[in-house]
Order: structure tokens, then C-alpha cells, then sequence
């Protein structure tokens, strides 16, 4: 948390990955950045263009055409695919200050100050929990719970019991929209089920007894990446089709 706190006011490294994204992203339809300007950028400013729109919340919030509200959020969702399975680095701060739309309706990214690299060791058993086949085969899932270090040796019989159960649910609830070809993010019942989950975690007094110190670093990011894009999807109420980012 520190070291990216830190990386956070380092506007050199911010500079230098605005361009590394907006070179390798800017193949993706419906989705714009702005040009830097390293000549004029230095540890304390970045210069870009300025970028006209309104906010990512404002543009939800008055938004009436179904259309558009699906092609701004398939650029959205492809651009996070993209970058998660191709580049293998993450804009790990989605949320709607950080997304303009502008006037032909494209959604423009801003702020790349919180990029997260995903190793290799950790996106494969990730991943591998996508699969339905995974999740439902015990033996398959606990493996990949104790590569992910949500499972561990030293771990009691009713621990492992426990947390298996636990990122069943979790998982299982959180990877249906990459279980079919397309999904619906307007889907009320699918957010009020994560809304559930989330009450019935902060309830458990079990969860306060257990070895809470477990699960890869990398953890945080992800989940909090995953959040923050299921939450600008379901303002969007937008209709994606899951594997569109391949074709790029």
C-alpha cells in the first residue's frame, strides 16, 4: 500500500504509463486519451490536452438511449480486459472521475497513476477460477486456493473448510458475467446477490476468529479493479458481450 501510495505522486512514472496504455489501448473502438506532452511535464506536473466531456456519473445519471449506454460500456469493459489479459497490468482506480464522456459519445480514460502489474504466477490460477469446471471441482479449486494463497499449510481442518466455502460463494457470484458470450449490467437481482454476500461476510462473527492474514498481495487490486468496473457497468446498465477485447 505504501509503495503505491507513493508511485501515486510520482508524476514521471504516472507520465510514462498515461503513454504506454494510451499507445497499446487507443486500438479500441469507442475509446479515446489525451495526448502527453513529456517536453512540458516534469516530477510535479503533467501536461496533456484538455479533453472535453462530462463525467463518467453525469453522463449515467442522465443517460436515456440504451445504445449508447451499451457501446460506452463495451469500450469500458474491453479496455479493462485488454489490459488485464494482454498487457497483464491493470488502471486499478475505476471510478467515474476517472472517465469522461465526451460529445460523439466515446468514453475518454484519464489518470493512470495507479497501475498494477500482474505476475504471471498470479493471473494463471486467477483466471483458471473463471472456469466453471474449476470452481465446481473441488480438487481443482482447492489447489488453486492454496497457489493463491487464500488456503494454507498450517491452516486448521475447520479454517480450510471455512474459506473453501466462503470463495465458493464468492466466486461463483462474482464470475457469472464471464460465463456466457454476453451479459447484462443491468441486472438488478445479479448486484443485489453481491449486496447480500457483502452483508453476510460483515455479519459473520466466524470470519473474525479465523487466520485472517492469507491471500496473495496482489488480492487487493484485483478485487477492488473488479468492484469499481461492475459498479461503472451497473450505472451504465449496459450490455456487453463478454470476449469482444479478443478481436483486438
Amino acid at each position: 500500500m505504501e509503495d503505491k501510495l507513493i508511485e501515486e505522486t510520482n508524476y514521471l512514472l504516472e507520465l510514462k504509463q498515461s503513454q504506454e496504455v494510451a499507445k497499446a489501448c487507443n486500438k479500441i473502438e469507442n475509446l479515446v486519451f489525451p495526448n502527453y506532452y513529456p517536453k512540458y511535464s516534469s516530477d510535479k506536473i503533467i501536461t496533456m490536452d484538455w479533453m472535453t466531456g462530462i463525467h463518467l456519473s453525469e453522463f449515467t445519471a442522465k443517460n436515456t438511449d440504451q445504445i449508447i449506454a451499451n457501446k460506452i460500456g463495451q469500450a469500458l469493459w474491453d479496455f479493462y480486459m485488454y489490459q488485464i489479459h494482454i498487457l497483464k497490468k491493470v488502471h486499478a482506480d475505476p471510478h467515474p472521475g476517472n472517465f469522461l464522456v465526451n460529445p460523439e459519445n466515446q468514453l475518454v480514460a484519464l489518470d493512470f497513476g495507479c497501475m498494477k502489474e500482474i505476475p504471471n504466477e498470479f493471473y494463471v490460477p486467477y483466471f483458471e477460477l473463471i472456469n466453471k469446471e474449476v470452481i465446481d471441482n473441488k480438487e481443482l479449486f482447492s489447489e488453486k486456493l492454496f497457489e493463491l494463497e487464500i488456503l494454507r499449510v498450517d491452516d486448521s481442518k475447520e479454517e480450510i473448510e471455512y474459506f473453501t466455502q466462503m470463495f465458493y460463494d464468492l466466486l461463483s457470484l462474482f464470475t457469472q458475467p464471464f460465463q456466457t458470450k454476453t451479459f447484462d449490467f443491468s441486472d438488478e437481482a445479479f448486484f443485489g446477490n453481491i449486496a447480500q454476500l457483502g452483508e453476510r461476510f460483515s455479519k459473520d462473527t466466524n470470519l473474525r476468529k479465523m487466520n485472517g492474514n492469507r491471500g496473495s498481495k496482489h488480492f487487493i487490486y484485483m478485487n477492488r479493479t473488479f468492484f469499481g468496473l461492475y459498479n461503472l457497468m451497473f450505472d451504465l446498465k449496459a450490455k456487453i458481450v463478454v470476449n469482444e477485447f479478443q478481436k483486438y
